[in-house]
C-alpha cells in the first residue's frame, strides 16, 4: 500500500529530469506513487521521462498531460489524482537526498499536529559549512516567524487531507508568482508547518536568474512583518494589485532567461 504521492510537474525539462528522477527513484522510503505532469512541453521531456522510468519498474508511475499553461494548473490536475495520506510537490530541476521522503514520513507519523513538512534549499553539498549555516538560518526564521512560509514549492510536503481542505492549488484564486507562499498562507490557518535544519534539497542555481520574479524590498519587508491576521490583506489586496499592475503572472516561470 502506498502512503505517499509525489507530484512532479515539468515544462521543457529534458536536461534536468533524469537527475531529479534518479534522486526520486533512489529514495530509502519506497511506498510512493509518482505522478509526472507534462505541462505542455515542446521538447522531448516526456519521452525522456518515460524511457528513464522504464529502468525502475517497481515504482508506480502515472503520466498526465495538462495543456493549460502554468505550474499551478499542473499541480491542481495532479492533486485530483492523489489518494494517499501524504503528498510531496517536487521540481524537475532539484536533487532530493535519499532520506528525503523517509524523514517527512517519520515527522508526519509521529507528529499529527503538523499539516506540512518543509525542507531547506541549499546550493552546495550539505556537509559544506555554508549549507549548514543556511539551514540553521531558515530553521531559526521558522521559529521566530512560524506563521510564514520559508520554503519554495520544490521543498514542500503535505497531509493530503489538509491540502485539499484549503482548496489545494488554484490558479483561479492565485494566478501569480509565489504561489508556494500563498498556499502555505492558507494552510497555516488550519495547521502547523514543520522545519528542521537537517532536512534539505538542492534546487538548480538557474532559478536565481529569474530577474523579474523576485520580491521587491517592500514586498519582502511587509510579508515578514505583517501580522498573520492581516496576511489576507497582504496577499489578496496589496500583493495582488501590485502583480496585476506589473503583469507578474505564474506564466513568467515559463520564460527561460538562461536559454
Amino acid at each position: 500500500m502506498k502512503n505517499w504521492t509525489i507530484l512532479l510537474p515539468y515544462y521543457n525539462e529534458a536536461t534536468f529530469l533524469p537527475g531529479t528522477l534518479e534522486s526520486i527513484a533512489l529514495q530509502n522510503y519506497q511506498k510512493f506513487k509518482l505522478i509526472l505532469i507534462n505541462n505542455h512541453s515542446t521538447d522531448n521531456s516526456e519521452k525522456i521521462a518515460r524511457k528513464f522510468m522504464n529502468f525502475y519498474p517497481a515504482i508506480e508511475v502515472q503520466f498526465i498531460n495538462e495543456k493549460l499553461p502554468g505550474k499551478t494548473n499542473a499541480l491542481h490536475t495532479g492533486l485530483n489524482h492523489v489518494t494517499t495520506p501524504f503528498v510531496a510537490t517536487m521540481d524537475a530541476d532539484t536533487y532530493y537526498p535519499q532520506h528525503y521522503l523517509e524523514f517527512c514520513n517519520q515527522i508526519f507519523e509521529s507528529h499529527p499536529e503538523y499539516s506540512a513538512v518543509m525542507a531547506c534549499d541549499i546550493y552546495q553539498p550539505f556537509k559544506n559549512r555554508k549549507s549548514q549555516k543556511r539551514c540553521r538560518k531558515i530553521y531559526l526564521k521558522s521559529k521566530l516567524m512560524p506563521k510564514q512560509c520559508h520554503a519554495g514549492g520544490y521543498a514542500q510536503t503535505f497531509r493530503t487531507k489538509s491540502l485539499k481542505q484549503i482548496g489545494g492549488f488554484d490558479q483561479k484564486l492565485w494566478p501569480y508568482v509565489f504561489e508556494d507562499h500563498e498556499v502555505i498562507h492558507r494552510l497555516l490557518k488550519i495547521g502547523k508547518v514543520y522545519y528542521s535544519p537537517k532536512h534539505w534539497c538542492i534546487p538548480s542555481e538557474r532559478r536565481t536568474k529569474h530577474k523579474n520574479i523576485r520580491w521587491s524590498r517592500m514586498e519582502k519587508f511587509l510579508y515578514e512583518y505583517t501580522p498573520f491576521f492581516l496576511k489576507d490583506w497582504y496577499f489578496y489586496s496589496f500583493l495582488k494589485n501590485r502583480y496585476i499592475k506589473k503583469n507578474t503572472s505564474i506564466l513568467q516561470l515559463r520564460q527561460r532567461e538562461w536559454e
